[in-house]
């Protein structure tokens, strides 16, 4: 695939905004990741959420390479909209999260960040969805054409019977 390299680069562009925006809590968020949920203070530092989520991202992209390169094409499709379908449903939960409990104090752009990872896991499905498999072009052997005495590219005659070439 010729864009592999750039849906990639893309992925890690958008992972890196992504793990800014994240880094970019409220002080209430700040504040109960050091004191309470100190699992989660990974999201303070902005390049280790960068990695975390490029980490995650290459992962799905490897998954979805695999998936157009070994499953035919209607499993592939049926693969690729199921990711997509984890990936809505992750926003739309991320959506029902951020309105309902008490993340919605997080501040807009932690919020933004997360929309963001779920925005870039839709469009690394899309790719693999719209982006066309290269065929294997297979080697088949082609009879070669019989060349004449003379060099030329003129027919050769068919051989004779040498029963039709009677003396009478």
């Amino acid at each position: 695939m010729k864009g592999l390299p750039t849906i990639i680069t893309l992925q890690a562009l958008l992972s890196t905004i992504s793990g800014v925006l994240l880094s970019k809590m409220s002080l209430v968020g700040k504040v109960g990741i050091t004191m309470v949920y100190r699992d989660y203070g990974i999201f303070k530092i902005w390049w280790k959420t960068a990695i975390l989520l490029f980490a995650i991202q290459l992962a799905l992209v490897l998954v979805l390479w695999l998936v157009k390169r070994l499953l035919g094409r209607r499993l592939a499709l049926a693969t690729f909209l199921l990711f997509l379908l984890f990936g809505l449903v992750g926003a739309y939960f991320t959506y029902l999260d951020f309105t309902t409990t008490s993340h919605r104090l997080m501040k807009a752009s932690f919020h933004s960040g997360v929309y963001l990872f779920w925005g870039a896991w839709t469009l690394s499905c899309l790719y693999f969805m719209m982006v066309p498999h290269k065929k294997r072009q297979r080697s088949v052997p082609q009879a070669s054409e019989p060349v004449s005495d003379e060099g030329s590219n003129a027919p050769v005659p068919p051989p004779t019977d040498a029963a039709d070439t009677r003396l009478t």
